[in-house]
């Protein structure tokens, strides 16, 4: 690597010598010389990997479109990209390369991330399935004594949506959205109610955000976005389809035939076929 000492100040790209900022010093280095037998079998396999895992976190942000805009995060892509990607290497069932996302994959490590790094949730998010097409989202007794209050605020806003994801497929899209908003004084702990379906994996994502009361009776979003949650509070597994166990039904007995030989009027035998009843079972 060589260093620009003089007033030459450059970046890019020029002939075969590319120059760029390290600091406050440019520096200059020689064009890579890439060849398609430069990388290795096992390497291009992992970037194979890498750009799959990348693929599945563009899915995710975009199902998120639509929700609420999320504060400007310049580490989220390559956040969610890693931590997809640590999922892709939790396969054990398949070789380097050809690893899926499974749904236990996805639990482990998507469960706690965050979208907004600045924010933390400071409590844990209770969710039940009360039947097969129904989830229910509460919150604990004192959350709102637990989160970081912005300045002027009035009212608490609280969001949770379901993606229904099957990334191996190519498919993550929102399948329902319930919004929940108290003022700061009120005591009610919001239990918010989501259809859900039973055999696909569904993440979970969980969004509060602070709200200001103008004189003029409008409301506004708080600027004091640190205070914005957003992440996943949970996954939820494919429930399993019970198998069908095959009866088979008693095959009725077909009717014993016997042939006998009798003397035709001709003198010819004659073969006749005498049925006897089916044996009892």
């Amino acid at each position: 690597m060589a260093i620009v000492t003089g007033a030459i100040q450059m970046e890019g790209r020029v002939g075969g010598l590319i120059f760029y900022r390290r600091g406050n010093k440019t520096c200059c280095r020689s064009m890579p010389n890439y060849r398609p037998d430069s990388q290795s079998a096992a390497s291009r396999q992992s970037a194979g990997e890498f750009g799959k895992a990348s693929k599945a976190a563009k899915l995710i942000r975009d199902a998120m479109n639509g929700l609420w805009p999320l504060p400007h995060d310049g580490t989220l892509v390559n956040r969610l990209n890693k931590t997809l990607y640590s999922a892709l290497l939790k396969d054990a069932a398949h070789p380097r390369g050809q690893r899926t996302l499974t749904p236990a994959a996805l639990q482990q490590t998507l469960t706690g991330f965050r979208f907004n790094k600045k924010a933390s949730l400071p409590f844990q998010v209770n969710i039940t399935r009360p039947s097969a097409s129904r989830v229910h989202v509460s919150l604990p007794g004192k959350w709102k004594e637990l989160l970081k209050h912005p300045r002027f605020a009035t009212h608490i806003q609280v969001q949770v949506a379901a993606l229904s994801v099957d990334l191996e497929a190519g498919i993550c899209h929102k399948t329902a959205v319930a919004v929940a908003c108290t003022t700061l004084q009120d005591g009610v702990v919001p239990v918010l109610e989501l259809s859900h379906k039973k055999n696909v994996t569904t993440i979970m994502v969980l969004q509060i955000r602070y709200l200001n009361e103008g004189g003029n009776g409008q409301v506004y979003t708080s600027a004091d976005l640190s205070c914005m949650q957003s992440g996943v509070i949970g996954v939820l597994l494919p429930e399993k389809q019970p198998q069908k166990v095959l009866t088979s039904s008693p095959v009725a007995r077909r009717p014993f035939t016997q042939p006998h030989n009798t003397p035709a009027p001709n003198g010819k035998r004659k073969q006749l076929v005498t049925t006897l009843p089916a044996h009892p079972s």
